[in-house]
């Protein structure tokens, strides 16, 4: 068989992912790990084996991360040229096995395990994972396939699937055994012949003797039973009696029980009614106080009114405190206007000495020096005017700022004027002359008015969704009620009363002739049960000794057939370690054939236990026989890569079914290494070989190179390695001129 295409749907990392595989050696391979070789060979083995219906827990770790929706395989193949194409739904649970000329189609898994069995060589993945699939981290593990491995030899030396395998018929001869027996050594809810032959004898045995002595013991019975009438007569009449008194005192103390529960019941509703009468007086206090608040009637024109005088108090605050702010300012400005009258029309000294200097200067200069010196006294006259009318305007200025502030001053104080009245007004609407007039009636109103709520919610809640004409209701019932009771209440059951020690000892008394009475009804029973089914005669324990005999001959003949069985299975026992000797010595010439490939020639002898699947190989340096993993990590690896080569050959003949190897060479030297590889270019002729790698070790020898997560430009440059001739190259990633180019989704990194 030959892998040709591979395509995986939502399979763990590998959301839609596709790769081509072509006869001969073909290497996957990426630089790192975590880049889905191991993904890609669990996928193989997914959708050679697995059953798209079954519900193992370990089917959803296969499902990519973030999913969830079941994965798909695809997987095309070729055999003996002819083409299949074998397609699982792991979501929908189905799966589809078609020829290429559509000659052959199976839609259910088992037709399709059974023509992969017939194609591939097996339908256990646990036999492929121990031979034809060998992991890096598990290439000697072979344990969990011994059962699987020793029937595949088995059926090699004994004439091939069609055959019984010793193995089988041991199985069979042992269950056979086991079921016979079942019930012997433990506890079985099925037993075997033997324990229902053993276990009918027991019962038969008991009821020979039950048999035997119950002729013996009816007449005692018999005697028994007189004896027991008188007894139980007597305890009859003195149960009787005493029961009569009992129920007389337990009624009487129920009556005066009600009696009492009827008392405190009708104590408890006149309180009551007590109770709610005070309360609705003191509302009736509480309404009239309210009433008599003049101007306040409820509270939410109590609310008002405060909230109307708490504006107006917040008002008049702010305004009163902005009114003698301003009331400053005006006087510091009058201030300051008063000491700038003496300069009203002139100016300030210090404002006009510098244009009275010019004047000064230009006219002793136009006398003394030069006419042209005037000039300057005519810039110092215009200077001068300038200064005189700049003074005037700025107290122009003055004086009209200072007469917008006592304009503001003026509004402020005619707005306080109405705050006040406005305070006034609401006080009358409360009927009140000051705000703390106001304050004591609100203080007053709201206290009648919590008293109120207090009231109310305690009369509420003494009532509980009831009236006061329910109560009195209620009073009247418990007032016939408790007439009733005493009326029940005669002088016949006072008369039995007793005190409280009398009373527990005559329930004592009643138990215990209760007791009493039910033993010797339930011996009375059963000495009639007895004395009626006690028909027993010499005939029928006669009858009894014959059946006992037969079930001694039945119990005698299938020990008999367990010992048979026994010996049968013990001869075909040593029948099979015969078989599996020669497909032991077989198995030795291949291990050894392939290990001396392997290690260069310095192994080359194996022993095998063909039962426990244990091996022994020959080491000249300590001259004697060792286990495999006493060796070198390199030894053990290639002893059982050996193994798995050689096993692979022996168990499929000649289906051929593709060699998967997970890069099981990191421990091999490079001479082995090359050796290693030049014998499996050579076995490539005769089996596809997929080797999943991490290095280009294994580049030499491949006749297709499928890459995981590289560019083109890597791809590229392994063609120019040395000036050779490169292999076809699958690239993975992204596309470049490689010859098949297969996508991975982009959240694989």
């Amino acid at each position: 068989m030959r892998l040709k295409k591979i395509e995986l749907k939502n399979f763990k990392r590998l959301v839609d992912f596709q790769a081509q595989f072509s006869p001969g050696i073909n290497v996957v391979k990426g630089p790192l790990n975590e880049m889905g070789k191991s993904t890609l060979l669990e996928g193989i083995v997914v959708a050679l084996f697995h059953n798209p219906r079954s519900t193992a827990k370990g089917l959803k770790d296969y499902v990519s991360w973030g999913l969830t929706r079941q994965f798909r395989t695809s997987l095309e193949f070729e055999d003996k040229g002819n083409r299949y194409l074998l397609e699982k739904d792991f979501d929908k649970g189905t799966a589809r096995l078609t020829s290429e000329n559509g000659r052959e189609e199976f839609d259910t898994f088992k037709e399709i395990s059974e023509k992969m069995a017939e194609l591939l060589g097996t339908k256990s993945d646990t036999l492929f994972l121990c031979s034809s699939c060998i992991r890096q981290d598990q290439v000697s593990e072979i344990s969990s396939g011994k059962k699987e491995i020793n029937e595949s030899l088995e059926e090699i030396v004994s004439g091939g699937k069609e055959s019984i395998l010793a193995s089988q018929v041991m199985q069979k001869l042992d269950d056979r055994i086991s079921e016979i027996r079942k019930g012997l050594d433990r506890p079985a809810k099925i037993k075997g012949s033997l324990a229902l032959l053993r276990d009918q004898r027991d019962e038969f045995l008991r009821k020979y003797r039950e048999v035997r002595d119950e002729v013996a013991k009816i007449e005692a019975r018999k005697i028994e039973l007189v004896e027991m009438d008188k007894k139980l007569a007597e305890v009859k009449e003195q149960y009787e009696n005493a029961k009569v008194l009992l129920d007389k005192n337990k009624q009487r103390k129920e009556i005066e029980a009600s009696i009492k529960d009827l008392k405190q019941k009708y104590d408890e509703v006149e309180e009551l009614l007590g109770g709610v009468n005070g309360l609705m007086t003191r509302l009736e206090a509480a309404d009239e106080a309210l009433r008599s608040v003049e101007g306040l009637e409820n509270e939410q024109q109590v609310s008002e009114f405060r909230k109307g005088l708490d504006a107006i108090q917040y008002k008049r605050g702010d305004t009163e405190k902005d009114l003698a702010m301003r009331g400053k300012e005006l006087a510091e400005a009058k201030e300051k206007l008063e000491r700038k009258r003496s300069q009203a029309f002139f100016g300030s000294g210090r404002s006009i000495a510098v244009p009275v200097t010019m004047i000064i200067i230009g006219v002793i200069g136009a006398l003394v020096v030069h006419l042209y010196s005037l000039g300057l006294t005519i810039l110092g006259a215009a200077l001068l005017v300038i200064t005189v009318i700049r003074e005037r305007t700025a107290f122009i200025r003055e004086e009209i700022s200072i007469a917008d502030l006592e304009m503001r001053l003026q509004k402020m104080k005619e707005a306080l004027g109405g705050l006040t009245t406005k305070q006034s007004e609401l006080l009358a609407g409360a009927k009140c002359r000051t705000v703390g007039e106001f304050d004591k009636k609100e203080k007053d109103f709201k206290s009648w008015i919590a008293e109120k709520g207090s009231l109310e919610a305690q009369l509420k809640g003494m009532l509980r969704g009831k009236t006061v004409e329910d109560f009195q209701k209620q009073k009247q019932k418990i007032a016939r009620d408790l007439a009733v009771e005493e009326a029940k209440l005669t002088d016949d059951l006072k008369a039995t009363a007793l005190s409280t020690e009398q009373y527990i000892e005559l329930e004592k008394r009643v138990r215990s002739l209760e007791v009493r009475q039910a033993e010797l009804e339930k011996q009375r029973r059963r000495c009639e049960v007895i004395i009626e089914q006690a028909r027993f005669n010499i005939e029928n324990q006669i009858g009894l000794e014959e059946e006992l005999k037969g079930i001694h001959e039945a119990l005698r003949h299938e020990e008999k057939k367990v010992k048979v069985y026994g010996l049968a299975r013990e001869f075909i026992s040593k029948a099979r370690t015969e078989i599996l000797s020669s497909a032991g010595e077989a198995l030795e010439k291949e291990i050894q054939r392939y290990l001396a490939i392997f290690t260069d020639g310095k192994y080359k002898q194996v022993k095998v236990n063909k039962e426990a699947l244990e091996f022994r190989v020959y080491s000249d340096e300590k001259r004697d026989w060792a286990k495999p993993e006493e060796l070198s990590g390199g030894v053990i690896d290639e002893f059982y890569l050996a193994f798995r080569v050689a096993l692979a050959k022996l168990i499929f003949g000649d289906k051929k079914p593709p060699l998967i190897l997970d890069d099981p060479f990191v421990n091999f030297d490079s001479v082995r290494l090359d050796r290693t590889l030049d014998f499996f270019k050579t076995l490539a002729s005769d089996y596809q070989i997929i080797i999943f790698a991490l290095s280009d070790s294994y580049d030499r020898v491949a006749d297709n190179i499928v890459l995981l997560g590289k560019k083109e430009r890597q791809c590229m440059a392994l063609q120019q390695i040395e000036g050779k001739d490169f292999p076809k190259i699958d690239l993975i990633g992204k596309s470049g001129n490689a010859d098949n180019v297969i996508y991975l989704p982009d959240n694989l990194h």
